[in-house]
């Protein structure tokens, strides 16, 4: 069987293109999306990925979207971040990458 690898943000400009590449080179793939039920989401799904729910903030969703995964692509949304003061954001990268890792 594939080896599975999870993409977060995988409706987003990054993860996007790299479920579609992912799935070219013949892995299994994750894609974790705020809105499953979005179009982008749903395309994904045609082409053959699996569309999980999944937030950075909520540290369940995120244990249970690479539970099993061989690999990760993970990226932070860093310009909702940024709205916030710069080392608001900075720290706040920082525990969603732990979160991601641990």
């Amino acid at each position: 069987m594939a080896q599975l690898i999870t993409v977060f943000g995988a409706t987003g400009a990054q993860g996007g293109p790299i479920v579609h590449s992912l799935l070219e080179s013949g892995f299994r793939v994750r894609g974790v999306t705020r809105n499953p039920g979005s179009k982008k989401a749903r395309a994904l799904n045609a082409a053959g990925a699996e569309v999980v729910k999944g937030d950075l903030e909520n540290i369940p969703s995120v244990e249970a979207a690479v539970k099993g995964a061989y690999g990760v692509f993970y990226v932070t949304n860093f310009w909702e971040l940024f709205g916030r003061d710069e080392k608001a954001a900075y720290d706040k990268e920082i525990e969603q990458g732990k979160a991601v890792a641990d």
